[in-house]
């Protein structure tokens, strides 16, 4: 026999059921949402994206001009479906390049541009130009005693969802947070005072400054920031040599550019120097 008690009873217990499930729908999507593993994110996206769109463009109109029943109409036509069936195939090497590098090639980049850097564990790192944190906590790992900082001005179209948020997001994933410090800036005008790094690194981030003079200014505040007798280490796809006469031309030592590797794509090469301690400015003649 069922009672007005037992009735009222589940009536709340359904209605009960009702409002909790959309609250366990909303915990299954956040869980889902949730990355469980870092993301570095794909280098220069919309170059990418073109390459592709190019290769399909073109290696389709050189596949229809070089067709046997176009060329029988003009031998020119055929000259031009080859040209262009080749330069779209170019294209979509060099997407597939682009994707190799930023999915596996620039994290061996990365670890040998670390391998140049003489590391104790207790220094404070500065990673320029730091996107997604791949450097930035990277050394964060090895400086366990440390701390490493990162500055970016987050730019989309060199790194796509590029946030200082994703980034405070791999360093939780990667377990070094508590080590990590993020902050927007310009490399060219950064809020850090004189002398306040063990170590500088950056990694395909200052060819980004569009004129040759302000990519200097983001060198002499390399300089500025880093200790006596601290280290760079900076990666890059082009004007590597400008950044070594900067930074002699700022009196860094030890100023060395390495081979090309080919690890990235396009090729990269590092320059490394150390600046000078007071000592050893004092035994120069």
């Amino acid at each position: 026999m069922v009672t007005w008690r037992n009735a009222i009873s589940s009536i709340d217990s359904q209605r009960s059921r009702r409002v909790d499930a959309p609250d366990r729908r909303f915990e299954m999507k956040t869980r889902k949402a949730t990355p469980k593993s870092p993301d570095y994110g794909l280098d220069a996206p919309k170059v990418v994206r073109g390459l592709f769109i190019a290769a399909a463009v073109l290696m389709l109109s050189g596949w229809i001009a070089s067709r046997p029943a176009a060329s029988l109409r003009s031998d020119w036509l055929k000259v031009l479906g080859n040209i262009a069936f080749n330069t779209g195939f170019g294209c979509f090497c060099g997407g597939v390049f682009m994707l190799y590098s930023s999915y596996l090639g620039k994290f061996r980049q990365r670890d040998r541009i670390l391998r140049r850097l003489s590391l104790r564990g207790d220094e404070t790192v500065l990673d320029v130009g730091c996107g997604h944190g791949l450097l930035l906590i990277a050394a964060a790992k090895r400086v366990p005693r440390g701390r490493a900082v990162g500055i970016d001005l987050w730019s989309q179209k060199d790194q796509s969802n590029n946030s200082r948020e994703a980034t405070l997001r791999n360093a939780m994933l990667e377990g070094v947070a508590h080590r990590v410090d993020v902050r927007d800036g310009d490399m060219q005008n950064m809020p850090f005072a004189d002398a306040t790094f063990d170590a500088v690194i950056a990694h395909f981030a200052i060819h980004n400054i569009p004129n040759r003079e302000g990519r200097r200014l983001a060198i002499r505040e390399i300089v500025r920031t880093l200790k006596p007798g601290g280290q760079v280490a900076l990666s890059d796809l082009k004007s590597v040599g400008l950044y070594a006469d900067e930074l002699r031309k700022t009196g860094m030592s030890e100023v060395k550019i390495s081979g090309i590797s080919l690890w990235t794509w396009p090729p990269s090469r590092t320059v490394t120097a150390r600046k000078p301690t007071a000592a050893q400015l004092k035994a120069v003649p």
